[in-house]
C-alpha cells in the first residue's frame, strides 16, 4: 500500500508538471530572439502567442499577422494549418525571417522552457528561440496599461484573427462616467462597465441600428458586442487587452493612443 501511494503521488506530480510547462506557453506572448542559427534583430515584431485552451496560436512574422492550429502533450507540440496575411515583405531581411518562421515552427516538434526562454526543436535541434516581455510593459515608459489608459482595436475573436474591416471595431473605457464605448464597425455602440482587480462586467450595452450587409460586417459586429457583454475577466499583456469568460477567452484587442 504504501508503495502504491508513493507511485500515485510521484504520478500526480508529473502530471501537474506538465500542465503547469503547458500553462506558461499559453499565457504569455513570445518574442522571436533567434532563429536558424542568427539573432533576429531586436527591432523585429515578430512573435507567438497561444490562446487559454492552448488549441490555437496567433502571433506576427515580422511582415504579416499568424495564426492557425496547436496541439500539445506533455513536452511535445505539433502547430499545423499554418496561415498568414499577404501584406509583401519589402526589406529582404524581414521577408527572410517570415520565411523560415513559418517554415520552422510546420516542422517543430518539441519545446523546453528556460526561466523566461522558450527554445522550439526539430528533432532534437533548437531551431527558434522566443523570450518573454517583461510585465512591466516598456512601450509603456515601465508603467502598467489600465483599460482607461488605451484606446482598444479589435484583433482576434476567439482566438481568430479578424479581417481589416474587423480591426475597425474599438471600445474606450472612461472611469469617471463608468462608461464603455466605440464603433463596432458597423454602428456606434456604449454601455457601463465596472472592474474590479481582474474582473469585468460590461452592461446595458445599446448601439445604433445601422445595416451593414457587406464585406461580413454584421457578424463581427455580432461576436464583438456578444463578448463584451459575456467577459467577466481581463488581462493585459504586452500592450494588448484579452477578454474572457472564465478561462474562455472572447476578444483580443491591441492598445493604440487615445
Amino acid at each position: 500500500m504504501k508503495k502504491l501511494f508513493i507511485l500515485l503521488t510521484l504520478m500526480t506530480a508529473s502530471v501537474a508538471s506538465v500542465f503547469a510547462h503547458a500553462d506558461r506557453i499559453g499565457t504569455r506572448q513570445w518574442k522571436l530572439v533567434w532563429i536558424d542559427g542568427a539573432a533576429v534583430a531586436a527591432t523585429s515584431r515578430a512573435y507567438l502567442e497561444l490562446n487559454a485552451e492552448q488549441t490555437r496560436f496567433t502571433g506576427h512574422t515580422g511582415c504579416n499577422r499568424m495564426f492557425g492550429v496547436v496541439n500539445i502533450q506533455e513536452r511535445r507540440v505539433d502547430f499545423s494549418n499554418v496561415g498568414t496575411t499577404k501584406m509583401a515583405c519589402v526589406e529582404p531581411r524581414v521577408r527572410r525571417v517570415e520565411t523560415a518562421f513559418v517554415r520552422a515552427l510546420e516542422n517543430v516538434d518539441r519545446f523546453r522552457l528556460r526561466g523566461n526562454s522558450l527554445d522550439l526543436y526539430n528533432r532534437n535541434r533548437i531551431v527558434m528561440t522566443f523570450n518573454a516581455p517583461t510585465k512591466q510593459d516598456p512601450d509603456n515608459g515601465g508603467q502598467r496599461r489600465g483599460l482607461e489608459d488605451m484606446k482598444w482595436t479589435l484583433d482576434a475573436i476567439k482566438g481568430v484573427p479578424v479581417s481589416e474591416i474587423g480591426r475597425t471595431a474599438f471600445v474606450s473605457f472612461d472611469k469617471t462616467k463608468g462608461s464603455a464605448g466605440g464603433n463596432s464597425n458597423c454602428n456606434v455602440f456604449g454601455g457601463s462597465y465596472t472592474a474590479t482587480g481582474s474582473s469585468l462586467k460590461i452592461v446595458d450595452v445599446i448601439s445604433t441600428m445601422r445595416a451593414c450587409e457587406d464585406d461580413g460586417r454584421m457578424a463581427i459586429e455580432r461576436e464583438f458586442l456578444d463578448g463584451m457583454r459575456m467577459a467577466n475577466r481581463y488581462e493585459i499583456k504586452g500592450g494588448r487587452l484579452m477578454l474572457f469568460r472564465n478561462q474562455r477567452l472572447l476578444l483580443t484587442l491591441n492598445g493604440e493612443a487615445k
